[in-house]
């Protein structure tokens, strides 16, 4: 093969959400490629040229390396010279993805063959992990009239390592052919970059899909621990409360999930979209790609379906853990409010039952109070009733024993302290009977008047109707 180069097209996502919206500049996607060119050179040698082109396309940084062998006839044999393994998916690892394409010039339309670009990527991964003596390619036909072989390389070593895309292009035009190139310069790398932002949002979704359905696990579960709780409701209050500080953040996470998923088929569509259109520009241009139509329909008949079928099972979940969420919540709300009602009511018994002692207290303390009085009133009274003698000795009890059993005549002391305790105890007897009166006939004349006299002490409670 003559004039034989080797492309990496790499496509970076330019920035995240995370990231500010200036970051995604024509400067930013320059210094990306410079990286690439630098870290490149260093890696296949100073003595094979190379040729750098930067874009800016939307969000998503493009970088076209072209290295240059300086030998004029290259056999596939030879292709090795470029050292591939420096143009390997985990050596450049640009974030979207990147395809490998690999150009030589025969001079007849009849070497062009399969056989012939076979051979060259064979040799290009012999010394790699993709190494594979049996890699075919897919015949597309041609690009712009020059024929076009397409591979899919799977590592042998690790089949988790990303597929390394190459695209072979045999021209036998010359300068026609590559003047064609050049023309849809453009379209084939806005292509690209369409097709591998389908393929790394169908990556994307995948992963979505995979939080979504361990989250919706979590729910399910919570759902299960909600059924058998809320058997006993007033025992497991904690619960429901754990329940609802967890639930929350399962349902955002969920919605989270659900969100990039919805954003994922709006992507592709789009992509798919722009993919088409730039498609019928190159077969417009007179390119036979069939494989790359297939493509377009499978993403439009299989990935996108997917997706929105992974949407539309994850949805109703996320109702159900806005749903549990309501649910708890409403119990949690009604249990407390019995027990604050509980509550409330305990505290108005203790209440009452407080009152009901101070009452009994104050009561005591007025039939105690109305005895004394009367007591007192007794004995300021007692030496007006009783005459003092005195020649009487004091005694407490009017008895004596010697010489034989008799009454001694009670002393004027006696009689007083007597008379005063008997009038005590009949003022207690008053003072009980009108109480007992005027809790039984609290509005009547007598009860008004010594609640009055009481200042209110024994008042009934005003009663406050239900509202």
């Amino acid at each position: 093969m003559k004039n034989c180069t080797l492309t990496l097209y790499a496509f970076h996502l330019a920035r995240t959400f995370d990231d500010p919206p200036d970051r995604a500049t024509e400067s930013e996607a320059k210094s990306f490629g410079e990286e690439l060119q630098e870290k490149l050179k260093n890696q296949i040698g100073a003595e094979i040229k190379n040729e750098l082109i930067t874009r800016l396309l939307h969000d998503t940084y493009f970088t076209d390396l072209t290295f240059f062998d300086p030998k004029t006839d290259l056999t596939p044999d030879e292709i090795d010279r470029f050292n591939p393994t420096a143009f390997l998916p985990q050596n450049i690892n640009a974030s979207i993805g990147q395809t490998i394409g690999i150009y030589g010039e025969v001079t007849h339309k009849a070497e062009a063959t399969q056989a012939l670009a076979d051979s060259c990527v064979r040799n290009f991964l012999k010394n790699t992990q993709y190494k594979n003596d049996k890699i075919s390619g897919t015949n597309t036909s041609n690009l712009l009239g020059i024929p076009l072989f397409e591979y899919f390389c799977q590592s042998t070593a690790n089949t988790k390592e990303p597929v390394c895309h190459i695209l072979v292009l045999l021209n036998y035009q010359d300068e026609n052919g590559v003047n064609k190139l050049s023309k849809h310069y453009e379209d084939i790398a806005d292509l690209l970059c369409s097709y591998h932002k389908i393929k790394f949002v169908d990556r994307e979704a995948k992963l979505s899909y995979q939080d979504a359905l361990k989250v919706s696990q979590e729910i399910e579960k919570e759902i299960k621990k909600f059924v058998v709780d809320v058997a006993d409701k007033n025992k497991n209050l904690d619960k429901f409360s754990a329940m609802l500080d967890k639930l929350p953040l399962l349902a955002l996470k969920h919605s989270a999930y659900c969100g990039e998923l919805e954003g994922y088929v709006n992507t592709i569509e789009i992509n798919n979209l722009i993919y088409k259109d730039l498609l019928e520009k190159l077969l417009s241009a007179g390119s036979q790609l069939d494989s790359w139509q297939k493509f377009s329909d499978r993403t439009r008949d299989i990935s996108l379906k997917q997706i929105q079928y992974w949407l539309n099972y994850m949805s109703p979940r996320k109702e159900l853990a806005q749903q549990l969420t309501a649910s708890i919540r409403g119990i949690v709300e009604i249990e407390q409010a019995e027990i604050d009602r509980k509550l409330q009511q305990t505290l108005q018994n203790n209440e009452k039952a407080e009152k009901k002692r101070d009452r009994e207290l104050q009561n005591t303390i007025a039939i105690i109070g109305v005895g004394i009085g009367f007591a007192g009133v007794a004995a300021t009274a007692s030496p007006y009733i009783f005459e003092a003698k005195p020649t009487e000795k004091l005694t407490i009890i009017p008895v004596h024993l010697q010489p034989s059993f008799g009454l001694n005549p009670p002393h004027h002391l006696t009689l007083s302290l007597l008379f005063s305790l008997g009038a005590g105890l009949v003022g207690v007897a008053i003072a009980s009977f009108f109480l007992r009166y005027i809790q039984k006939h609290e509005k009547s004349a007598i009860a008004r008047t010594v609640n009055f006299i009481l200042g209110n002490s024994q008042a009934p409670e005003n009663k406050v109707p239900p509202s």
